[in-house]
């Protein structure tokens, strides 16, 4: 799915990066900036800078930067998409459903018709064994007509002999409708219709009526579905809920069906897999209050633990994530069947918290009455304290398990975060910079410095004298964005620039505590023109002393070579001295 660029701007523009990363990471203002914890490297002292006017962050250590998408992409593990969407819902906005590929719509087509198919098939005469068991489970015709419940034939060509008259064979093959001699993939079974949260149909779900295995069947991953990122009833609940206050997840659609049967009507399931972060995720977007109800047996317990390790690294203070076991022997579907509604809410007010639930594990590894005990405990803790990205609540939760341990855990934490830590970067190793000059790096961060605070100076007449000089081809597309719009949104401008290394002087720029006057901006870039201009005459003199010498590098000759080449006049002693570190190179 495409989004207009005036959307995206438009939620920019409304939406405030210091309130969505200060949301994620504690900032403190010093300055024109805020400044915390990058949580994108192992960090100690606060390196990454939040510029509230500009938009922007960075971080002068690892050099992550963007704008409030970029950020959650990276935090939360998000698509862009998906991250558009987060920032739009916290400020009141619905993504616009915008062009789709011809493949997607075709997609969303087939399950559209095929969920109309098996609606109809739950009607028929053919239907009735079903029909009785939705009964058997409580389950209204309105509650079954409200999820588009329906039957899929115990045959293995019915579905496929209805929709290929309809559709081209190669797109019900990607469908997921089907196996791959075109067989029907769900037979005989009970079928729930899953949708995104625009409503779509993306994918099904069948249980068995009869006997048989796998009791419960999901679509596989298709170019509309995947498992670890979509929520069954979702869509539904937000339709009958807003705005959502909680959510229950729960790990079947029965368990969802049941609860809205009951009345719970903000309840929503994984489809086959564990509760990942990017469910919980998605989740934080619409409401405030998670309630996870599984299974209180051994296997709910793992499922539960598994939410806890996928949850922490998004963490944060404004949302309560909570557990809820059930006795040995119920499901959400059987208890609210047996107990009634207001006793499963009586659950949810006394269900165990997250950080409650994390305690209560770290003790039970081993025997805190002795030193070894502690250690195997604190030693289990450690690298999940460390996914924590929340530095309050790290440093919160850093706090409990000291207590429980009776150590130095932050120490440990310290000591070891080589090993633990939840997301090392490379990125210090990819970027570093590769030129020579750290004169030039400065004098392209005065150019960019002064674009930014004085944008209408991209007229000025030395930038077209520079034009064609292949030095400064890095600053065409940012003085031609300014140029063309003195008032575009800087974020705007970094999207322009291709060269990562470039990115971080420009950033570096963004955040710059130097004001300038107009007069001083416009000094500004021609004194560091002319600075790029001597410095690369300067490179270009040692280098051939170098070369001269035979000192030379074979990195060195090869930057020789690109000195040379955008030089705009060449002698005939460059012309020569081209041909033999050609030949040396070949």
């Amino acid at each position: 799915m495409s989004i207009p660029s005036s959307f995206i701007d438009q939620i920019l523009d409304q939406s405030d990066i210091v309130d969505i990363i200060g949301r994620r990471v504690q900032l403190n203002q010093k300055g024109n900036n805020f400044w915390g914890i990058c949580p994108f490297h192992d960090d100690t002292n606060p390196s990454m800078a939040v510029n509230q006017d500009k938009q922007f962050y960075y971080c002068f250590v690892c050099n992550a930067k963007g704008n409030a998408i970029n950020f959650l992409r990276d935090f939360e593990n998000l698509d862009f998409v998906d991250a558009v969407e987060s920032i739009a819902s916290a400020v009141g906005l619905e993504v616009p459903k915008t062009h789709q590929t011809v493949d997607t719509t075709q997609a969303l087509n087939i399950n559209s018709r095929t969920a109309k198919v098996y609606e109809e098939q739950l009607k028929s005469s053919k239907g009735k064994r079903a029909i009785e068991y939705l009964k058997s489970r409580s389950i209204s015709g309105e509650v079954a007509k409200f999820f588009n419940i329906g039957y899929s034939l115990d045959e293995w060509e019915g579905l496929f002999q209805i929709l290929s008259k309809e559709y081209e064979k190669n797109d019900l093959t990607d469908s997921g409708l089907f196996s791959e001699k075109m067989k029907d993939r769900f037979r005989g079974r009970l079928m729930f219709p899953i949708r995104n949260i625009k409503g779509d149909h993306i994918a099904f779900g069948g249980r068995i009526i009869d006997e048989g295995e796998p009791k419960y069947l999901n679509s596989p991953e298709t170019k509309t579905f995947s498992k670890s990122k979509e929520l069954y009833g979702l869509y539904e609940a937000r339709k009958l809920n807003s705005p959502l206050q909680s959510l229950f997840v729960v790990e079947g659609y029965m368990d969802v069906i049941a609860l809205h049967q009951n009345g719970v009507t903000n309840a929503v399931a994984s489809l086959g897999t564990a509760i990942t972060g990017l469910h919980i995720s998605k989740m934080m977007r619409y409401c405030k209050n998670i309630y996870v109800a599984f299974d209180g047996d051994l296997a709910g317990r793992k499922a539960a633990w598994r939410a806890v390790e996928n949850g922490l690294s998004i963490l944060r203070e404004d949302i309560n994530i909570s557990f809820i076991f059930l006795e040995e022997g119920h499901d959400p579907d059987s208890f609210i069947n047996e107990h009634g509604k207001e006793a499963f809410l009586e659950l949810a007010n006394a269900a165990t918290s997250l950080s409650q639930f994390f305690i209560e594990t770290v003790k039970e590894q081993a025997d805190l009455n002795t030193i070894e005990g502690r250690s195997v405990a604190a030693k289990f803790a450690a690298p999940l304290v460390s996914k924590i990205n929340n530095q309050p609540l790290k440093e919160a939760y850093i706090d409990e398990v000291a207590k429980v341990c009776s150590l130095d855990f932050a120490k440990l934490i310290n000591n070891s975060s080589n090993n633990y830590s939840s997301a090392p970067s490379n990125r210090q190793e990819e970027i570093k910079p590769k030129s020579s000059s750290k004169i030039a790096r400065k004098a392209v961060l005065g150019i960019f410095t002064a674009l930014i605070q004085h944008p209408k100076l991209a007229s000025e007449i030395i930038f077209d004298d520079i034009k064609k000089d292949s030095k400064f081809h890095f600053i065409q597309p940012v003085k031609d964005k300014f140029q063309k719009d003195p008032n575009v949104i800087p974020s705007i401008v970094f999207e322009s620039i291709e060269k990562e290394q470039i990115q971080n002087v420009f950033s570096e720029a963004l955040l710059s505590d130097i004001n300038l006057s107009a007069e001083d901006a416009k000094r500004m870039i021609h004194d560091c023109i002319n600075t790029i201009s001597k410095s690369e005459k300067d490179r270009e003199v040692i280098l051939k002393e170098k070369y001269n010498m035979q000192e030379i590098t074979s990195a060195e000759k090869r930057e020789l070579q690109q000195v040379i080449l955008r030089k705009e006049n060449h002698t005939e002693a460059d012309k020569n001295l081209l041909r033999n570190l050609s030949i040396v190179s070949d």
